[in-house]
């Protein structure tokens, strides 16, 4: 369990150091991809690709998870990342602080069953 929580502290510190570096390039203008504008919202597919690409170079191999929560015009997706031992990474769970879902971590490293995460429909 304590190699489970090591990884953990170890992915939060890599999640918040890349979220931290994305910001930045969108403050000082060197990230201008349009879809990055409005960061985080409408973000969460972009930036866990991005991130999960960082990853395998740090030596951390991810799944891509994507979801559904709602359905029709109210509903709402959302993508982040997932190791082998089910630890959810997102960096753009914030983009919800102000919508229903209400989550307001702009870094999450942890289990699924977390109360948001564990909202949506897995697409498969």
């Amino acid at each position: 369990m304590m190699e489970n929580r090591e990884t953990v502290n170890k992915l939060y510190e890599i999640a918040k150091s890349f979220r931290e570096a994305i910001e930045r390039a969108i403050m000082v203008g060197d990230l201008t991809e349009i879809n990055m504008q409005r960061f985080p919202v409408g973000c969460c597919s972009y930036a866990s690709d991005l991130l999960q690409r960082y990853l395998i170079e740090q030596g951390f191999f991810t799944w891509y998870i994507s979801g559904n929560y709602g359905c029709g015009w109210e509903s709402e997706s959302h993508a982040w990342l997932e190791t082998e031992d089910a630890i959810v990474i997102d960096i753009t769970g914030d983009q919800y602080e102000d919508k229903e879902l209400n989550f307001t971590q702009s870094v999450y490293v942890g289990p699924r069953e977390d109360g948001f995460h564990d909202q949506f429909s897995l697409e498969a």
